[in-house]
């Protein structure tokens, strides 16, 4: 659209409809564009498509050519049609195009010569059989004129018709079937009439063929050189040619010849070829594709091969072999190769030419898949095999090499390979024909095959010895010409023996010619001695030898037995697989041929051999296959691989043909192996390399009845087949006989056990020949099929036993008896089935063991036949033995239980005789080496509970998976080897219990088939995961004496899996899944017991109600007993009811023994609820009574007591009024002192306050002097004492030192409190002399003692502050501080010591100074403190006395208090009293009328209580059953089917139960459906029903509602509590777990809408209410998470499907209800609406009387609720609580109101509604019409409508 070109979508319709869809939306913005800018002038415009703004130009235009008709083309949509202009293309004119075109060529006859081609096409076209690959269009016309226009210009001179007759004739022929040819010539010589031109030869070509037919040992047969010289002419004038035919037609060699004669011709110029098998790889594996995680591009395997071969620069030829089935996925990608363009397009836009030199060939089986428009781009070559000339080529050319063999060689005379040619002709042509006319082979004949088994056979038992005699020679190829035509014989669909058919006709018409066979048995039955040259029976052959069963080492899986029919194809077998040619049992299933296989497989010399055995399954691709066969290769080479050491491997396929069979009838798997047969290679995928795979060959067996039934005929060919059919009966007596013998004698059985082993087989065989022929498979029964796996298990059961516990023949008849129910009858699936076979057994067993008494285990006195391996007790070695009778077993079952319930979650299961029996039955299956057991039944059956509590009897561990949303095939394999890792190296027994339920991926059956048939899961583990799993089994293995290689161990390892590892697989039977996953997936039913559970009988309905009633409080014991039988009466009832249900409205219900336990739990939980309702209403009704009651009584008493009360309140007031008086003259002294008292207060305060402050301001001077005095002690610490005593030493001291001293000897001066100044002369004015102040006399006084000289400076304060230091001392010192030089800093300068003197002098000083200047206020404070304390004294005193009045004061206030208390008391008793016979008559007035009644609904409930038994098993059963049927089938079920049973279960008598009885009435109310209609539930009775079923059922409810009224209820309904807002999700919306989550832990409710017929195996534990407790909580399991399970959490799941199909599981864990509109309720609904059209007024007034009365309906239950509420809620005396009595007063007046404006309401609508009656002909035909068009959707989906659009 952006450049504005025109383009050609060819081929549009291959698109997908949501790709086509997508296009629609995008090319319609483009015509919108354009019709929007037609009129602007040509240019880029902008237009939006999808968000994103795109440039167009108007000029645009796009095409689409297409074929509607084609295979694998969709239909347009119509809004992309609509964007189209339609234009049929109709059929040209093919005579003028021919015309044109041959003058184009250079032909001067045009006209005449194109009257004529297109005569002979169209009659070609009309007369020939119709061939897929004919094709006479214009594509095929071009090509022939092409062709002839080649002629024309080769051999000018030629006569033109002639030209055109043989360009016609020879490239018209190689496509031409045989049956065609005489048409064809026929047609072209009446046309060209005389005229037959020679071919036009390449001599030099015929001859290189003939040269290369010789190099590649072909015969060079005239038609066969012809279809290589055709090939050659195809591949000149079109670049893809198919080679098609039958398989074995020789298309593979016909180019590989071609091949080789051109390399011959041209050596310099080689034809490359590279074959590729297209449908062994995915579509998008050849092509390349996209990949949608990372958007890269991954390139694809054609792609790539095409690439590369277009990239090498020279021109010699290369041809690209596609030899494979064609589809319409991957050819129809090839047309743009094909036709002219010669050009492959991939995804990623790259364009790979297919250039001049290159040609793709495919070499294709038909061309069923092909569309015209591919069958027309190609050149077609067909080779048939009608000629026979294939295998008659095969046969000469066989002969022809023998010469050089190495197994005959010089051998090979001409004689003997004339006498060979002779023997083939004489045996083989008549043969063949034979078998083509009157024969049925188990898998599809060819020729060709036929013929090259005998040859193979040939190869097999030729010898020179043998060659050397003509008689032996004959014999010997008699011999393997029997078993290569008739090996794959068997029994025919009409049951014709073709084996015995065939040998009847070789007998009367091929031995005639010289080799007869004895007259006895078949040719089959013979063997050839090559010695004696004579026919033997096959048990003298080299391959029959006997063999002893150990069964104590040995079990009957690890021993092949030989008989004559295993031998002969035994014998065949070792010798085909000596000579490494493909081998094939064929045959049904059970016949022993995977058996055989693995025998032949066990002898191999492990030296020269390996083996793989591969078991297909329905899911076995191409890919998956080559993963597994890669699996033990190993790099040899370059790009060769090969098995280890040389070997040569062997691969085993088992199921050949299950793996699925796509649309195009083709398997990749199948395709894998053919391209290896076929050309020794496939490709690496990732790679994109070739792989040589070398050294390997093909055993396989397959059912021709299962899977596809048969191969792909291409690989059918490779195999020589053997048809595999159940043994004779004297085979069989030889292999049981073997086993049985074997054991008996292994265990030293008695004798006499020993004589009835014949007896015993001979039994078993008449048994199960009874059974095969009475009991037929068919579609619904397709596991009806009994084979000698079925026989084996009869024997394997026999095996058993033990001397010990069976020492007497009638014993081991029994087990015998036993075993055969267990193989046979257990997997029967139904009553009548069970009692057809034990008529049957009974027979059988009277005539093989007549002197048994069978009889005795049958009817209605019989004694159970079981055995078991548990009857010794738990923990015991398992001895299997007979149960003597059913209460030993329910005793040791009972016990098992109880032990199981004290170690894991509680089983509450009651074991009546059937579970019993199913227990038996399991751990039978369990307790044996690989024993498998599938369980079948519908869910709610028990058989998980049942095999939980087998498995602990068994003392296994019982596993299974958790599924999460994410749970995938990673996980599965994880789980299955952590159960790998417990049963093979831990080797305890561990039982894997898997449900259909957990089956969310089909693959996931992948690996049960593959664990089931022989433990051997392919890709289980990775390389060295499985190392580690060996290594881990070393020691054991060591210790158990296997091998210890890394194959012994794994072998080992499975060994101990198979026999610890055990699986339960519990299925529904409902629906096709069963039965198709058991096709897809046989090991299924093939490698697991069945045990098919049945309906539950009567006993154990009776047995399960017993004794749940049996703990109830239910009255009599005749009640009781009429409950119980009520029980399973009632789900007989619905059963049938439920097949009537089917019958009549195809509308299917299940019922299953969860519903029925769902019904006695529901009954025994609604009882209880329904009776606490019972009470809890009584009680309050009496309580209520009761108060009123109260009330009046309290009335008299009252008016008594007002009059004492009032003259008592009297006196005390002249009390108090006295007191008071008193206090008031006592109150005026205290005042007038109290304020004499506060004015001195307030003096002193202010005194107080005054002193305060001096004070404060005294301490804040003196906080001044502090830091002098700490700068003084400061100074002193400085001086070194040595530096002090140094001063003393100094005669002069420096200047000013002498000063400093000075100055302290002149503050020392008479200072007594230091001992320095002692030394200091002192006159008696108190100063020191000038001479006594010199330096002299301060070494003297001072340094005499220095340290003491520094104690004393330091105490010099301590003496001022006591007052020591005369005042003349601070003068005298004064001019020494004056000095100049007095300054420490400058003393520092002469003396250290000196210094810190000075320091601490001037300092002293400052303090003094300080000190000096507060003192007066010190004094000045000291003298005020005085006064203070004065005037403190005097208020004390004053206040004293206060106090002392206001303690007078006191006592006289208290007197007033209590004598005033004492009066208001009184008073308020007396007003109290009048208030509450106010309130008490209020009371009794407002509640008068509601005495009565509730007085009455007292007696009522008390009355209704003990009805309730038979109303809640009424409502119960209603519940449990009713929801998913319709209104007619609800009415029959409750009042014609239950009703009289219940009313005659007591006894004769009827239950406790209401007349008449409803089950309505104890399911809901009239006020809660009123609540329920206004929140939208439609109120018809249906509806109401509904409702209360949803509300009411412990299950959570799943509505079928195709109405959508429902889930419009639900949404208002569940959605009207704020706090627990609902949860709305859907299933596979991402966040439905999220929300699910979030609701289970808050307690929200949870709606899932529109569900589908099948529900996520994630949600069902939430379904199911499978919860367990942690503390005091309990849990869910949600996926992998534990989810806190709230109480309040309610889940509400929805369908719009209108006739769903729920299996029983999904109905046993829900209640269904079927919310599905019924007539009458639409009919009102119509009402409604037609009212509302016609008679708006009158609609709208009824909507509003309905919505009051609803609300009114409501309210009024509320208000009397909260009358009784606030009734029993009153403590004490109700009469005292005022507001509660205003409230009641205020209910009831509101109540009145609503029944009076109930009562008009009624009225009114009385009125509406016979108004509206009138219209009610119209709503009862809309309603009519409405389910007329409902029936519609039957004829066509297009005619299907909601109601809401209707």
């Amino acid at each position: 659209s952006s450049s504005g070109a025109w383009g050609c979508f060819d081929e549009f319709n291959r698109l997908i409809p949501e790709v086509l869809s997508v296009c629609s939306v995008q090319y319609k913005c483009v015509t919108d564009g354009i019709a929007m800018y037609k009129h602007d002038p040509i240019g880029s415009k902008k237009i939006m498509i999808e968000g994103d703004m795109v440039t167009l130009n108007q000029t645009t235009g796009a095409y689409i050519t297409m074929n509607p008709g084609y295979l694998g083309r969709s239909a347009l949509p119509e809004g992309l049609k609509a964007l189209f202009r339609p234009m049929t293309v109709m059929v040209p004119d093919l005579v003028l195009i021919c015309e044109n075109m041959l003058m184009a060529e250079g032909f001067v006859t045009a006209k005449e010569l194109a009257s004529k081609f297109y005569c002979l096409y169209s009659l070609l076209k009309a007369l020939l059989s119709a061939q897929l690959h004919y094709d006479w269009g214009l594509r095929a016309i071009k090509s022939v004129l092409v062709v002839a226009g080649s002629f024309k210009r080769a051999e000018p001179d030629l006569a033109e018709d002639a030209l055109l007759m043989r360009a016609l004739r020879d490239f018209n022929i190689p496509k031409i079937v045989r049956e065609d040819e005489v048409v064809f010539f026929g047609l072209l010589g009446d046309l060209f009439p005389g005229i037959d031109p020679p071919r036009n030869l390449d001599e030099e070509l015929e001859a290189h063929v003939l040269t290369a037919c010789e190099q590649l040992g072909n015969d060079p047969d005239d038609i066969f050189r012809l279809k290589i010289v055709q090939t050659e002419e195809l591949l000149g004038v079109r670049h893809c040619v198919f080679l098609m035919g039958p398989a074995g037609a020789g298309k593979t060699q016909c180019w590989k010849t071609l091949a080789r004669a051109r390399n011959l011709r041209s050596p310099d110029s080689p034809t490359k070829v590279v074959d590729l098998s297209p449908k062994a790889v995915k579509t998008e594996e050849l092509y390349g594709f996209i990949s949608l995680a990372t958007r890269e591009w991954k390139d694809g395997l054609l792609s790539n091969i095409m690439r590369d071969l277009s990239s090498i620069p020279d021109t010699k030829p290369k041809w690209i072999m596609l030899d494979g089935d064609l589809d319409a996925n991957w050819i129809e990608s090839m047309n743009s190769v094909m036709d002219d363009n010669r050009m492959l397009t991939l995804a990623s836009n790259e364009r790979i030419p297919l250039k001049p030199n290159m040609r793709m060939i495919f070499e294709i089986r038909d061309l069923t898949y092909a569309t015209p428009a591919t069958v027309s781009r190609a050149g077609i070559l067909y080779i048939s095999t009608d000629e026979g000339f294939q295998w008659r080529c095969i046969i000469a050319s066989w002969i022809k090499k023998l010469p050089k063999t190495s197994w005959l060689g010089d051998g090979a005379t001409p004689e003997v390979q004339e006498q060979l040619a002779k023997l083939f002709e004489d045996y083989v042509p008549e043969t063949l024909r034979v078998i083509k006319k009157e024969m049925q082979t188990l898998v599809p004949y060819f020729e060709a095959a036929l013929v090259g088994s005998l040859l193979r056979f040939l190869e097999s038992t030729l010898t020179k010895q043998i060659v050397s005699s003509s008689r032996s020679l004959e014999s010997t190829f008699v011999f393997s010409a029997i078993w290569a035509f008739g090996s794959s014989f068997g029994i025919g669909d009409d049951g014709t023996d073709y084996k015995a058919k065939f040998s009847d006709w070789w007998k009367s018409h091929q031995s005639a010619k010289g080799v007869a066979f004895p007259p006895r048995d078949t040719i089959f039955d013979y063997w050839l001695d090559p010695v004696s040259n004579v026919f033997e029976e096959w048990n003298k052959s080299p391959v029959f030898k006997e063999v002893k069963f150990d069964s104590k080492t040995m079990s009957m899986s690890e021993l092949t037995v030989p008989t004559g029919e295993s031998s002969s194809v035994a014998f065949w077998m070792n010798s085909l697989v000596a000579n490494g040619y493909p081998v094939m049992l064929c045959g049904g299933a059970g016949q022993g041929k995977t058996q055989l296989i693995n025998g032949m497989l066990g002898e191999l010399d492990p030296e020269n051999y390996q083996s793989l055995t591969v078991s297909m399954n329905f899911y076995t691709s191409g890919e998956v296959l080559r993963s597994i066969l890669e699996t033990p290769m190993v790099k040899l080479s370059g790009s060769t691989f090969g098995p280890s050491n040389g070997n040569k491997m062997v691969f085993f396929i088992d199921d050949l043909n299950l793996p699925m069979v796509d649309k195009y009838n083709t398997q990749s798997g199948i395709a894998l192996i053919r391209q290896h047969l076929d050309y020794a290679h496939w490709y690496d995928i990732q790679k994109l390399t070739l792989k040589t795979v070398t050294n390997c060959q093909y055993v396989s067996a397959m059912n021709p009845t299962a899977g596809s039934f048969l191969i792909n005929p291409r690989l059918q060919r490779w195999f020589t087949a053997f048809g595999i059919s159940a043994p004779n009966e004297a085979s069989i007596m030889t292999i049981f006989t073997t086993f049985l013998m074997g054991h008996l004698e292994t265990y030293n059985f008695d004798k006499a056990i020993m004589g009835i082993t014949e007896d015993i087989i001979k039994g078993t065989l008449a048994v199960h020949n009874a059974v095969a022929s009475t009991f037929r498979k068919t579609a619904a029964n397709f596991h009806y099929v009994f084979n000698l796996r079925h026989i084996a298990s009869v024997f394997a059961g026999l095996l058993m036993t033990s001397p010990a516990r069976f020492n007497t023949t009638e014993k081991m008849a029994n087990v015998w008896l036993h075993e055969c129910e267990r193989v046979y009858a257990d997997r029967l699936v139904s009553p009548e089935h069970q009692a057809t076979f034990q008529v049957l057994i009974q027979k059988q067993g009277k005539m093989a063991m007549p002197s048994f008494n069978f009889g005795k285990f049958v009817g209605d006195n019989a004694e159970p036949l079981l055995f078991s391996h548990f009857m010794d007790g738990l923990g015991e070695d398992p001895v299997y033995d007979m149960v003597v009778g059913i209460e030993p077993l329910k005793k040791a079952l009972d016990g098992a239980l109880e032990d199981y319930n004290e170690t894991n979650a509680v089983m509450d299961l009651v074991l009546f005789e059937d579970a019993m029996r199913h227990i038996c039955r399991i751990t039978r299956v369990i307790n044996n080496t690989a024993g498998h057991c599938m369980l079948v039944g519908v869910g709610g059956s028990g058989k998980q509970s049942l095999s939980r509590l087998s498995s602990h009897i068994c003392g296994f561990k019982t596993q299974t998976i958790t599924i999460s949303s994410t749970y995938g095939i990673n996980d599965l394999k994880a789980d299955i080897q952590a159960m790998y890792r417990i049963a093979g190296v831990k080797q305890e027994g561990v039982m894997w219990l898997f449900t259909d339920s957990q089956i969310v991926d089909e693959k996931f059956l992948v690996y049960m088939n593959d664990l089931l048939s022989s433990g051997k899961i392919a890709d289980l583990y990775a390389q060295d995961e499985l190392d580690a799993v060996c290594g881990e089994c070393f020691s054991k293995a060591k210790a158990d004496g296997a091998g210890l290689d890394a194959a012994s161990l794994y072998e080992y390892f499975i060994s101990q899996v198979r026999k610890n590892l055990h699986v339960v697989l519990c299925f529904s039977p409902i629906g096709d899944a069963f039965r198709t996953r058991c096709l897809k997936f046989p090991a299924l039913v093939n490698c697991t017991t069945i045990d098919w559970f049945q309906p539950w009988p009567e006993e154990a309905l009776a047995s399960v109600a017993q004794r749940f009633v049996a703990e109830m409080d239910l009255g009599t014991d005749e009640i009781k007993a009429g409950i119980t039988a009520f029980f399973p009466t009632s789900f007989s009832t619905v059963n049938d009811a439920a097949k009537d249900f089917k019958n009549r409205e195809n509308r299917i219900v299940h019922t299953t023994p969860k519903s029925y336990l769902e019904l006695l739990s529901g009954y025994e939980k609604l009882l209880k609820n329904k009776r606490d309702e019972n009470d809890a209403a009584s009680f309050r009704l009496s309580n209520g009574v009761a108060k009123l009651k109260e009330c009046g009584e309290a009335v008299d008493v009252l008016k008594t007591e007002l009059a004492v009360m009032v003259k008592d309140a009297n006196e005390k007031s002249a009390v108090a009024a006295g007191i008071a008086k008193t206090v008031s003259e006592e109150k005026a002294v205290v005042e007038f002192e109290s304020e004499k008292a506060n004015e001195e207060a307030i003096k002193v305060e202010a005194f107080a306050a005054e002193v305060s402050k001096k004070q404060a301001d005294a301490e804040e001077d003196l906080k001044n002097a502090i830091p002098a005095v700490e700068k003084a002690m400061a100074a002193l610490d400085t001086i070194q004492l040595k530096d002090l005593q140094s001063c003393k030493g100094m005669n002069v001291p420096p200047p000013g030192v002498d000063d400093v001293f000075g100055a302290v000897m002149v503050l020392f001066a008479n200072v007594k409190a230091l001992p320095t100044s002692k030394g200091l002369k002192v006159q008696k004015s108190g100063k020191m002399k000038e001479d006594d102040r010199g330096w002299a006399a301060a070494k003297k006084a001072l340094f005499g003692d220095a340290k003491q000289f520094l104690i004393d400076c330091k105490g010099l304060k301590e003496a001022f502050d006591a007052g020591g230091v005369p005042n003349i001392n601070w003068k005298e010192v004064r001019p020494f501080i004056a000095l100049e030089h007095f300054k420490p800093e400058i003393i520092m300068t002469k003396n250290s010591a000196a210094a810190g003197v000075c320091n601490f002098v001037i300092n002293i000083v400052i303090y003094y100074d300080i000190v000096s200047q507060v003192e007066p206020k010190k004094k000045l404070v000291a003298e005020m403190s005085v006064q203070l304390e004065e005037a403190n004294a005097s208020l004390a005193a004053v206040k004293a006395k206060v106090k002392e009045l206001e303690e007078k004061l006191a006592v006289l206030t208290a007197e007033l208090k209590e004598a005033t208390e004492t009066k208001e008391n009184a008073e308020a008793t007396v007003a109290k009293g009048n208030s509450k016979l106010e309130m008490a008559n209020r009371l009794i007035n407002a509640l008068s009328s509601e005495k009565v009644r509730w007085t009455q609904g007292v007696k009522d409930l008390a009355d209704s209580r003990y009805l309730l038994i038979g109303d809640c098993l009424l409502g119960a059963a209603f519940i449990s059953y009713i929801g998913p049927f319709t209104k007619p089938y609800r009415d029959d079920l409750v009042y014609k089917k239950w009703l009289p049973i219940l009313e005659t279960a007591n006894n004769g008598e009827s239950l406790p139960m209401q007349d008449p009885a409803n089950p309505m009435t104890v399911l809901t109310s009239d006020s809660e459906v009123a609540l329920w209609n206004s929140k939208g539930l439609p109120s018809d009775p249906v509806s109401s029903e509904n409702g209360s079923i949803v509300c009411r059922s412990a299950r959570y409810p799943l509505m079928i509602d195709p109405q959508l009224q429902g889930v419009a209820w639900i949404k208002s309904f569940a959605n009207s509590d704020e706090e627990r807002p609902l949860q709305i999700a859907r299933l596979g919306n991402k966040d439905l777990l999220t929300k699910l989550k979030t609701a289970l832990e808050n307690g929200y409710p949870m709606l899932i809408e529109n569900m589908g017929e099948a529900i996520d195996a994630i949600i069902m534990p939430v379904i199911q209410r499978a919860t367990f407790k942690r503390g005091s909580k309990f849990f869910t399991k949600l996926g992998e998470d534990e989810v806190e399970f709230n109480s309040k959490f309610r889940l509400y799941l929805h369908t719009k499907l209108s006739n769903p199909d729920y299996p029983p599981e999904i109905q046993a864990e829900c209640t269904l209800v079927n919310f599905a509109v019924t007539p009458q309720g639409l009919e009102d609904q119509l009402l409604a609406l037609v009212v509302r059209k016609e008679r708006p007024e009158l609609a709208s007034q009824k909507a509003g009387l309905i919505h009051q009365a609803n609300e009114f309906m409501v309210k009024s239950a509320e208000l009397e609720d909260g009358i009784l509420k606030g009734l029993a809620e009153s403590e004490g005396d109700i009469t005292e609580d005022v507001a509660l009595i205003e409230n009641l007063e205020e209910s009831k007046r509101v109540s009145n109101d609503i029944a009076k404006k109930l009562a008009e309401g009624k009225k009114t609508t009385q009125t509406i509604n016979k108004t509206s009656e009138k219209y009610r002909p119209v709503a009862r035909r809309g309603a009519q019409l409405f389910f007329v068009m409902n029936e519609l959707v039957k004829i066509h989906t297009y005619y299907m409508y909601s109601l809401n659009a209707f």
